[in-house]
């Protein structure tokens, strides 16, 4: 038998991970779905025209990295109750087993479920006010930007689950904190070397953002090249394969 991954017992490791944890999860859907609903019926209500894609695909993002990054935070909670913790370690599975159906549970069914829940209930939402000489069209998952923002959440899955398993207590809130708190380093460090490089105030740069400053008393914007959004891309797949495996390895280091 291999004793890294074997079929039949990543299997059973499947089975057991949802038997035990299905009431957290159906709660946990519950709550999605009745923020959704409360949050969409809202702008239906309040806009007088329909929900247009920007507005559609807004609300799919924010919800998305919010609601995935916090069940993502939670995935490995067992391992923050001792009892919990010593049954959780001393199974007999691998420990990349383990981690492969937190990630399967934390990213896939979850994005998987909730664009289900999205589109049900935003045809529900759509379908209980009507306008008048209006189109309203649906925004396609398949199509752009949503690949884009699935990449996103891709880097925002990694680093919520390296939280969840490097944090012993208060999982997301460490984790949101060291995220702010790594942007804010990583401005100031990148608005600090393009002054250096052009010799002149900008205003603070994100890396892989624009460069802003103000000259001959207007606003000045210098825009990367479209060739480098793929580079940026590439980027952050990297960098999301980096938090994984080194969550993975955090968790092999985990001890009774």
């Amino acid at each position: 038998m291999n004793n890294m991954f074997n079929t039949k017992r990543f299997s059973l490791l499947f089975i057991k991970q949802l038997t035990e944890h299905y009431k957290t999860y159906l709660m946990s859907l519950t709550v999605l779905l009745g923020v959704m609903l409360v949050g969409g019926s809202f702008f239906v209500y309040l806009i007088p025209a329909p929900i247009d894609l920007s507005m559609q695909t807004l609300m799919f993002s924010t919800i998305y990295f919010l609601s995935g990054t916090i069940f993502t935070s939670i995935i490995f909670a067992d391992l923050s109750d001792k009892k919990k913790a010593i049954g959780y370690l001393t199974l007999p599975a691998s420990h990349f087993e383990k981690f492969i159906i937190a990630w399967l549970f934390s990213y896939v069914i979850f994005s998987l479920v909730y664009t289900g829940c999205f589109y049900l209930i935003l045809m529900l939402l759509l379908s209980l006010k009507h306008w008048p000489n209006q189109h309203v069209e649906v925004f396609n998952v398949f199509r752009e930007p949503m690949t884009l923002l699935f990449i996103v959440f891709t880097l925002l899955h990694s680093i919520s689950m390296w939280g969840a398993i490097f944090f012993e207590k208060l999982h997301f809130i460490k984790t949101a904190f060291c995220f702010f708190i790594s942007i804010v380093v990583l401005t100031l460090m990148n608005t600090w070397f393009i002054e250096i490089l052009i010799k002149r105030e900008v205003r603070p740069a994100t890396p892989f953002s624009n460069i802003m400053f103000f000259e001959n008393n207007r606003n000045v914007t210098v825009a990367g090249i479209r060739q480098n959004d793929v580079l940026v891309i590439y980027i952050i797949v990297f960098a999301s394969l980096i938090l994984w495996a080194a969550s993975y390895y955090r968790l092999k280091e985990k001890q009774v």
